[in-house]
């Protein structure tokens, strides 16, 4: 089953990112290259065979919810900064 495979491509992609969490957390690497070893060595793996997934939209959304958060975890920011409702 597709959503099962989702899954486990979430959690393969999840390990991923947290073993370059020593990367992630360094002031002194540039915010670009950040994002080119994530899209290396974690986005890979998670889109890994994806071209032939018959989506539905729950799991695009779970993909999209993996991947937004890797990101602004990696950019430094709060999911409530500039939310000014």
């Amino acid at each position: 089953m597709v959503s099962y495979e989702i899954s486990a491509r979430i959690r393969k992609a999840r390990l991923a990112f947290a073993n370059l969490r020593h990367l992630w957390r360094r002031r002194d690497i540039r915010l670009s290259i950040k994002g080119r070893v994530y899209c290396t060595a974690v986005r890979s793996i998670l889109l890994y065979g994806s071209e032939t997934w018959p989506l539905r939209v729950e799991d695009t959304r779970n993909l999209l919810v993996f991947d937004h958060r890797c990101l602004r975890n990696i950019a430094g920011v709060c999911w409530d900064n500039g939310m000014g409702f």
